[in-house]
């Protein structure tokens, strides 16, 4: 529970037609926050969610959009909403699927203030673990330990942070929201640290097994899935991982070259035993050229439906 003397803390979540058991997690979240903003993300145009009218219930401020924009510019629009009308010393950004730990949020600022105290200059506090396992760290050797690449989901991020580098790139949509937020901070010189302790529950998405001619594909003796994306979701991977390249490649060349290894591991995988892998060819060789020339933004709704097909 926070008190009057703790630095104010306020929780923005994104939301795209909300879980029912939402409102459950936010009430649980409310206990370590002063407040909590969702943004719906242009799901509930008429107004008739009743997961929304139950958070609105529950006090929270619900900011909807009228159309859908994107993680990225929805977070940013609740951020303005928690700076403006809560003056926040902290905004910790969710996604409608995760849930913090008891104990969280006060984690996170000791970490921060120890930090802090030893003349760190510090852009953000992650998760040291989700789902009880420990987040990949820039190095073990140091005494407050950065994480590698830090989501967005569970980062307590300081208001100072965004006048220093501003907010989240709209123009991503999704994926890859998060790296480049965090190479944008480093680019400031300032720590993307985790939070001793601080654990977050985040789902993790369908898998389906790895099958070669009607076999389970097993490497080193564990039977190997992979996690299979819509060709939209291949195309933002794609197209914001170039994009990512081409911003940061200069100043990040080991951090990309890290990073790259397990993405293309991932795409392999999914190219060669997701589902319409017809679709993830065309999507991930359209993403790869508009990576490329910097074309930016929501995907195209006829490039979107091509794509699919």
């Amino acid at each position: 529970m926070t008190h009057q003397s703790d630095p104010r803390v306020v929780a923005v979540i994104s939301a795209f037609h909300p879980p029912l058991d939402l409102p459950e997690r936010v009430k649980q979240l409310n206990q370590q926050v002063v407040h909590t903003v969702v943004v719906d993300d242009g799901s509930d145009l008429e107004g008739i969610s009743p997961v929304l009218q139950e958070l609105a219930e529950l006090g929270c401020t619900v900011v909807r959009m009228p159309d859908n924009i994107g993680i990225a510019a929805a977070l940013n629009a609740g951020i303005e909403a928690a700076l403006k009308d809560w003056s926040p010393d902290f905004v910790v950004t969710l996604d409608q699927d995760s849930a913090l730990d008891d104990g969280y949020i006060a984690a996170a600022l000791e970490t921060y203030a120890a930090a802090h105290a030893a003349g760190i200059d510090v852009g953000l506090v992650s998760a040291q673990s989700h789902n009880g396992l420990n987040v990949p760290l820039l190095s073990r050797r140091a005494r407050f330990p950065q994480a590698f690449d830090p989501l967005q989901s569970g980062a307590v991020i300081p208001a100072s942070t965004f006048k220093t580098a501003g907010l989240l790139d709209g123009r991503l949509f999704i994926d890859c929201v998060d790296s480049e937020y965090n190479l944008r901070v480093r680019s400031h010189g300032l720590a993307t640290l985790i939070g001793k302790g601080c654990n977050m529950t985040h789902a993790l998405g369908q898998a389906q097994p790895m099958m070669l001619f009607g076999w389970h594909v097993s490497v080193l003796g564990r039977k190997r899935h992979v996690h299979s994306h819509a060709p939209f979701r291949v195309y933002y991977m794609t197209r914001n991982n170039i994009h990512l390249w081409r911003q940061y490649g200069a100043r990040f060349p080991v951090w990309l070259l890290r990073r790259l290894r397990f993405q293309v591991e991932s795409d392999v995988f999914r190219l060669l035993y997701g589902a319409n892998r017809k679709g993830q060819y065309r999507a991930f060789a359209r993403g790869f050229v508009d990576g490329w020339l910097g074309r930016l933004g929501k995907i195209d709704p006829q490039l979107q439906r091509k794509i699919s097909a």
